[in-house]
């Protein structure tokens, strides 16, 4: 029984021992656990732009255009060559997202209404610092009213922000 004891008052004492080095050295090593976040959540935030100004951008090589709604809500109908992503979009459907706003100057963020998109929009801010992010004031909606060109079905694969 002594054994244990002096075995575990020995590992207290070296981790009490680690704790306190890593404390006083320049380079401390976090101790907090990190967790990517998995929701769009953020501080910065994006200039809103008018769907007509959008349009007027949509045939620019490096503007991008993405729809942040569900898939559903996509194909029923989006900004024509708008990019699919989603808010809550994971893995390779993410990644294959991310990767086709490389080269853009200019990425305009739409929902179905200006709120919708502003979580992805922050996302993308933190994430490409230096981006121009915007947020389509009045998201699809204002869109549609304004009788802008529409798509609708699921993006083909080359729907990579240009009409």
């Amino acid at each position: 029984m002594a054994t244990l004891l002096r075995a575990f008052a020995l590992v207290v004492a070296g981790a009490l021992a680690g704790l306190a080095f890593n404390a006083v050295r320049k380079e401390r090593v976090s101790l907090a656990l990190v967790q990517e976040s998995t929701q769009c959540e953020g501080a910065a935030a994006a200039v809103l732009i008018d769907p007509r100004e959008t349009a007027s951008m949509c045939s620019r090589a490096d503007v991008v255009i993405a729809d942040t709604r569900p898939e559903s809500r996509f194909a029923e109908g989006h900004v024509a060559g708008a990019l699919h992503l989603p808010c809550d979009a994971r893995g390779e459907v993410a990644s294959s997202a991310m990767a086709r706003l490389d080269g853009a100057r200019t990425i305009v963020v739409y929902g179905e209404r200006t709120e919708d998109a502003r979580p992805v929009a922050e996302t993308l801010l933190r994430r490409r610092p230096g981006a121009d992010v915007r947020v389509l004031d009045g998201g699809f909606e204002a869109w549609s009213r304004a009788g802008l060109a529409c798509a609708s079905g699921a993006c083909n694969g080359d729907c990579a922000g240009k009409p």
